[in-house]
């Protein structure tokens, strides 16, 4: 087997100030933008501060514009959510890449050339190209044998029977066998398309403040856009990405604001059991559920006994600043 294809797969700089980088690609995402927040900075007035993600899902790298002015292109197509094949070439602003994956060879390769901008005609790779001549005459006998065979199905179509002149009892009904349904519109079809549109856009403002650490909007956010069209799937990862960024900082303020009570330091343990109150505050308990949890047996709960713990010590943190005051 060859080394080449053992390698994986990464972006190939193409325009003049990424000519010759390379950035191999892993399962997380790769963000690109204007601000320096991103993984890959774009230096160009026509970027967006965050213009675009490249994510990996179910065997595959998507390319997703992030509802951008300019837009980003791929293979000079301007495009919302794209599946990124072997020899793609992505346009952000003036930045220019190729997306290589040298694993899959059988796939369309496109071809870039400084002077005259993309190339837009996929080339193969492992096949060599047909002359002309022989094309030509593939679409001629081709599209003749087509013509024939729609004549003689046209032919041996049954005539419509006439009803007698006399009969006017039914001339308006219905035929028995029309299909009703299939003459009306396809309104739930229609109604489809909308609602994934409105799920995108609420996606993105999720995406958008996710980025800013601002979990309780994403996660509200991500939870309509699935409401809205069950099945979009970047939704549904980043939607779980949030949950578990909440966990993780709820487990990281409640932490501090332990060590801070231990060492008496009561305002700063405040300032972390009320951060863990308020991330939880989508996962909170039933009303009196603190207040009653250490008379019943209750199914144990990580987020309830943080909850109600954070709780208690903001009071006894409030009280004992209290007693140290002068």
């Amino acid at each position: 087997m060859s080394n080449h294809n053992l390698r994986k797969p990464f972006l190939e700089g193409l325009s003049p100030s990424e000519k010759g980088i390379q950035i191999e690609l892993s399962l997380e995402t790769l963000h690109f933008g204007r601000s320096q927040d991103n993984e890959v900075v774009l230096e160009d007035q026509r970027v967006s501060r965050h213009h675009a993600h490249l994510t990996y899902e179910e065997g595959a790298y998507y390319l997703m514009d992030l509802n951008t002015p300019n837009g980003t292109l791929v293979n000079q197509q301007k495009i919302l959510n794209q599946k990124l094949n072997n020899g793609d070439v992505i346009q952000i602003g003036k930045h220019v890449f190729r997306f290589c994956d040298l694993a899959s060879t059988a796939q369309p390769v496109t071809e870039f050339h400084e002077t005259t901008g993309l190339q837009t005609e996929p080339i193969s790779a492992s096949s060599p190209p047909q002359s002309h001549s022989s094309m030509k005459h593939l679409f001629w006998y081709g599209g003749g044998g087509i013509f024939v065979l729609a004549l003689l199905w046209i032919l041996l179509q049954p005539l419509p029977q006439r009803k007698p002149a006399g009969d006017k009892k039914n001339e308006f009904e219905p035929s028995s066998d029309l299909n009703l349904e299939g003459a009306l519109p396809d309104i739930s079809r229609e109604s489809y398309a909308i609602n994934y549109e409105k799920a995108n856009q609420l996606y993105l403002s999720g995406y958008r403040e996710w980025l800013s650490k601002n979990y309780l909007r994403a996660l509200d956010d991500f939870k309509a856009a699935l409401e809205l069209y069950p099945e979009h799937r970047l939704a549904k990862i980043h939607l779980d990405k949030v949950e578990q960024e909440i966990t993780e900082s709820v487990n990281q303020h409640y932490k501090s604001g332990i060590n801070y009570f231990n060492s008496a330091q009561y305002a700063l343990a405040v300032h972390h059991f009320q951060q863990v109150m308020a991330l939880l505050a989508r996962r909170a308990p039933a009303t009196g559920y603190c207040d009653i949890r250490a008379e019943q047996s209750m199914l144990e709960n990580p987020d309830f006994e943080k909850y109600c713990d954070s709780l208690k010590k903001i009071e006894e943190a409030k009280s004992k600043e209290r007693g140290q005051a002068p």
